[in-house]
């Protein structure tokens, strides 16, 4: 067995924490964009329309791909718990 570190699994654990918040924030960037045009286009002023519709965006990504964004994590964490004794040797 190879010698597992704490540094592995901080690596592993913040790869899975960027998948896991770059999805929605992605496309809460893209929608923000397409409603920024859409804003210019139209000259609407309204500033709620585009946090509101990103908001809308977030939820809707999260309650759709929130149980695969969230099973690395949780493959990860119960990677730590079932080699806990073989940390730091």
């Amino acid at each position: 067995m190879h010698e597992v570190t704490y540094s592995s699994y901080l690596v592993a654990f913040m790869i899975d924490i960027v998948i896991l918040a770059g999805v929605p924030l992605g496309v809460a960037t893209v929608c923000g964009l397409f409603i920024s045009v859409f804003q210019a286009v139209t000259q609407i002023q309204d500033q709620t329309l585009s946090q509101t519709v990103k908001i809308v965006a977030i939820v809707a990504v999260l309650l759709v791909f929130g149980g695969v964004l969230v099973s690395p994590l949780v493959n990860s964490t119960t990677n730590v718990f079932n080699e806990f004794s073989n940390v730091g040797h």
